[in-house]
């Protein structure tokens, strides 16, 4: 029978070329989770949703009656596009420990009105978003 490893694995790592052992390394530097210093740790995440109509955005800031912010409330749209508004898209999303969501990607035109609810237990609010006159907009909603 064949001995087919006659080097002990020390002798594998000399033979190595450097290169290789360079990229292993750093591959084993990754998967140990350590990253380079200029990258930012734990950076928080917006919470948003895309629907992936157009360049418009809804950006919305969920605060309670004492002017904090709202996590995971609940916020929901429904729009209506193509020809005659007979197609509809249903999103929906939770605000993030900073009380944002972000609405990407909707269309510049719409068909039928475009109202966004926010709900939290038993407080509800609801927004008018009109792209064609303010593409990029923001909303401060308060929940009483």
């Amino acid at each position: 029978m064949p001995i087919l490893f006659e080097k002990t694995p020390a002798l594998y790592l000399q033979a190595m070329p450097k290169s290789i052992f360079a990229v292993l390394l750093a591959l084993g530097f990754l998967v140990c989770g350590a990253s380079p210093a200029g990258i930012a740790q734990n950076a928080p995440q917006p919470a948003e949703i895309s629907a992936d109509l157009g360049t418009c955005s809804a950006t919305l800031h969920v605060t309670a009656a004492d002017s904090k912010p709202v996590y995971a409330a609940k916020v929901s749209t429904r729009i209506h596009y193509g020809a005659f508004g007979v197609k509809r898209l249903d999103l929906e999303g939770f605000t993030g420990s900073d009380g944002q969501f972000k609405i990407m990607h909707l269309p510049e035109i719409l068909k039928k009105p475009m109202y966004i609810h926010v709900t939290k237990d038993d407080k509800d609010e609801m927004v008018e978003f009109k792209p064609s006159e303010r593409c990029e907009a923001t909303f401060d909603v308060q929940l009483k």
